[in-house]
This record gives C-alpha cells, structure tokens and sequence, in this order.
C-alpha cells in the first residue's frame, strides 16, 4: 500500500485545483452514479477514530444531540477516558470500521492519518461497500486524493472535512466544517455535521479544496498573532491602557477575529493556549509552504510566519499553546501584556451575512 501511495502521489505533483493552471492535472472526484446512500439518523452507527480534542468534542457532541456513537479508539488510550461512558472502547481502526457504518476520524498529522487508513488493522483494509469515511485530520491533500481513490474501488464513500473556529468554539458545537467529496455524501451525512457544527460549508467535489482553504485560514491567523503582539506591545510601550487599547482596534479597520479572540488570551497570560499547541501550528504552517512550492505562490508572509513560530517553537517546547509568539517579544523587552478584567473572559461564535462574528462573555466591566 505505501508504494502504491508513493507512486500515485509522485503522479499527482504538478496537479491544479481548477482555473488558468489548464496545463495540470485537475483532482476530481470522477463524475459516476453513486449507489444511494440512506440519510443519517439517530439510529445510525457512528465509530470515532482519534480521540484528542477534535475527536472528544466530536463525541460528546454526537451523543449529547442524541446520535449513536457505538465506539471510538486512540493510541493513546488515556484519551478514552475523557469520552461519554456509553461508547465502547477499542483497540484498533479495524475494529472501528466492522462496528460502525460510518467512521469519522479526528488525527493530528498526516503520518497519523496515514497509520490508521493503511495495514492489516487500517481503514482501507476493513471497509465494506456503502460505508462512509469523514476524515476531519488536517492533512496532505495528495494523501486524501490516494484514499478517496480507494474507498472508491471498496464501494465505499469518503469526505474531506477539516474544520475551522477554536477549540472554545468546537466544544460548544460552533466550529465550521469545511466539506468536500461527492454531493449526495455530503447531504446524506449532513445530520451528522449538523449535531456537531454551527454550520457545513461545501467546497464543491475538488479533492483538496476544503484543505486548501484550512491551511491557508491558519497561515492567515498566524500572521495576525504576530502582528498582534508587536500592536499591543506598541500600545504598551505608548503607555496607552491596554484594555482600551484592544477596544480601540476593535473599532477600527484592524480589527479581526484573532484580535477579538487572541489578544484575551494575551492578556491572561500562562500558557498563551487555546486549545491547540505550536506543533499542530507548525505543521498546518509547513503544508501551506509545501502548497506554496507545489503551486509556484511566493509567500514572504507565510515564510516569515513559519520561521517566527519555529523560534517560538525550539524556545518554548512544542506543546507549548499556539499564541505564544507574542510571550517572544515580551520576553525579548521585558515588558508584560497581562492586564486583570479578562479572568472570566470566554467568546461565542455566530455567523451573520457569511462571516464569524463574536460574542464576548464575562468581560469585567470598567467602574
């Protein structure tokens, strides 16, 4: 299977996603009549592979809306403590795939990804005509092009789906999926995305789209941490207070999401962490450089965005929390950013006219 990945793979370089680039290939999903798929339900069988953050939530908020999630597995079996009580544990992908009908997995890097689709205990090894495969990991799209070719053959579905919003917002079932795959898919596993995501946006059946866009929305957040720090250093060393400060942006042209959401962070100071480490970061951050090569896109900001958070990275440990760049300069000038009024501080999300708006909570209020 890892040869036949690798050849496949070196077949692909050179692909286009669509447009002027009309010399490369195109990676579709082959048009072809698909054997109709039943609707989910709450009766349908549903099995969880990893089980970090992404998968956790995507657990409870499975079986807190009433759905049937039968069994999840981790390599990491500690991991397993922390879902519902009603799923059964166990021990293998395998395992998984001959439980349920339909197998959602929630993996960090694409060597994870890799490991659980490949082998004697792997996905594509167990899974039988009709069954559906929605793969959550954030991974090398050629790789998921590869699979989706091989569920294919099987008479099986499969879907690209990272997801985008925080760790704060996928607890409360406010993230945004991101889906690509076949259209009837997609519509018959929407109750699914619906238990778990504020909202479903589909990309079109363009394998790697939908990743694409991902990796490209964290090179963008990225970029705005770093700027966020250097901005609300300024404001501290302009000795303006920096509650109003953050107000200010807010008001402003320069406001963003991650200077609605971020700078609290900030603010509050230990570990910089929203839920997602420097070395999750780093990895979304090198397939976007390989992406960039791939497609021949000079990217300075992106380059220069990696290389900070690099730094940040061999300086404070890789599971150090994602917003830490800032904590560099702090540390680099001896001054702090952490101001009191944020302690209780949390956000919700909703979508208005297409876009992420927040809804701040617990903001102490100025006397």
């Amino acid at each position: 299977m890892l040869r036949i990945l690798a050849r496949r793979i070196s077949g692909l370089q050179g692909g286009s996603f669509a447009g002027h680039h009309s010399s490369e290939l195109q990676l579709r999903i082959l048009n072809r009549p698909i054997r109709e798929l039943s609707t989910a339900t709450k009766d349908t069988k549903v099995g969880v592979i990893g089980c970090g953050q992404v998968g956790n939530a995507v657990c409870h908020n499975l079986t807190r809306k009433g759905y049937n999630v039968v069994a999840a597995c981790d390599v990491d079996a500690s991991k397993l403590d922390a879902i519902p009580s009603s799923i059964e544990r166990l021990g293998t992908p395998a395992e998984i795939v001959k439980a349920s009908e339909v197998i959602v997995t929630c993996l960090p890097k694409p060597p994870h990804v890799r490991a659980v689709a490949e082998g004697a205990d792997g996905i594509l090894g167990t899974l039988k005509k009709g069954q559906v495969w929605i793969d959550h990991s954030t991974t090398e799209y050629e790789q998921t092009e590869i699979y989706m070719q091989e569920v294919k053959k099987i008479g099986g579905h499969m879907l690209e789906s990272p997801i985008t919003g925080g760790l704060e917002a996928l607890q409360k079932g406010q993230m945004i999926a991101l889906v690509g795959g076949d259209k009837s898919v997609v519509d018959a596993m929407q109750p699914l995305f619906d238990a778990s995501y504020s909202r479903t946006f589909y990309v079109g059946d363009t394998v790697g789209a939908a990743m694409v866009i991902k990796v490209m929305s964290n090179s963008l957040c990225c970029v705005h941490v770093i700027a966020m720090g250097e901005a609300l250093m300024m404001g501290k060393r302009a000795n303006i207070d920096l509650k109003t400060f953050w107000e200010g942006i807010r008001l402003s042209v320069g406001n963003s999401y991650v200077w609605e959401t971020a700078a609290p962070v900030i603010f509050n100071g230990g570990s910089y962490d929203p839920g997602f480490s420097l070395s999750l970061q780093n990895k979304d951050l090198q397939l976007g450089y390989d992406m960039a090569r791939k497609f021949k896109v000079p990217m300075e900001m992106h380059q220069m965005a990696l290389g900070i958070y690099r730094r940040a990275e061999y300086q404070y440990g890789e599971e150090a929390g994602c917003y830490i760049p800032p904590k560099g300069l702090e540390d680099a000038l001896g001054e702090s950013l952490q101001i009191p009024g944020f302690e209780k501080w949390g956000y919700n999300i909703v979508v208005e006219e297409g876009s992420l708006n927040i809804r701040h909570e617990g903001l102490q209020q100025d006397e």
